[in-house]
């Protein structure tokens, strides 16, 4: 047993007011949808039949997954149309070492070619010892320390000067808690539930700048700070109104926010 479970059920007694619990449970139902994926970076792991191929997408664009939306859908576009129809083999030949070259121009904002490179050597490391990726983290998963969480295993599989992975242990991980949320959750029009190994009740809210401005708003959190602490404590407060699929809170709250 890992701490984070034992941290996420050591949530108080529901005690949220009906009225918001009934507003976010509407919420979640209205945003979770097919429409959701048209303009959401989930969309991209979508288009392939083959799960390594989706779980490789997936990891492309969540890490991205950062800034204005029409940005973040155009700079994954443009990645997967180097790709051609296999990412994953475009990653195994080496063959993003030729759209990313090793120097210091960016990319993608603060992102540079090297940090993408980097970003795909991690990647190509997992993708040529393992079936799948789920596979591989499964088994780190199961090797990792009490109070690890799931977000840091995966980090730290990824070079330490790889960018695009948060490092910090006090990171809230906003990306790759949105990434577990689109291969852990299950039964959803939008995320794909590949990782049935992995429990979606632990799952962390990923922080968006639009999860923070409206959990703040709405009373769920008094906080200013995207970091693990208010991630965890936000977790908390949502699997009162959702013990089982706590995020599925990230639905109401992101689109609360991005529509308002």
């Amino acid at each position: 047993m890992h701490g984070r479970t034992d941290e996420l059920n050591s949530s108080s007694k529901n005690n949220l007011p009906a009225e918001l619990a009934e507003k976010l449970i509407g919420l979640a139902c209205k945003y979770e949808s097919a429409d959701f994926l048209k303009k959401d970076p989930s969309q991209f792991m979508h288009r392939y039949k083959d799960l390594r191929e989706s779980e490789a997408v997936a990891f492309i664009a969540a890490n991205l997954a950062f800034g204005r939306r029409e940005q973040i859908l155009a700079h994954v576009e443009q990645i997967l149309n180097e790709a051609g129809p296999s990412p994953c083999d475009w990653i195994l030949c080496q063959k993003y070492k030729d759209f990313f070259p090793e120097n210091e121009i960016s990319f993608y904002r603060m992102y540079t070619n090297t940090d993408m490179r980097l970003f795909f050597d991690g990647l190509r490391s997992i993708l040529e010892e393992n079936d799948t990726i789920g596979s591989f983290f499964k088994r780190k998963w199961s090797e990792a320390g009490e109070g690890v969480f799931l977000h840091q295993v995966i980090a730290s599989a990824f070079p330490a000067e790889c960018k695009l992975l948060p490092h910090s242990k006090d990171s809230a991980a906003k990306k790759v808690n949105m990434l577990l949320r689109w291969l852990v959750r299950d039964n959803s029009p939008v995320d794909l539930g590949f990782w049935t190994w992995f429990s979606k009740k632990d799952l962390l809210m990923p922080l968006d700048t639009h999860v923070m401005q409206q959990s703040n708003e709405l009373g769920l959190i008094n906080s200013k700070s995207a970091n693990l602490k208010t991630a965890i404590e936000l977790t908390k407060k949502v699997a009162e109104i959702f013990p089982s699929d706590p995020v599925k809170a990230d639905f109401a709250l992101f689109g609360l926010g991005v529509n308002s």
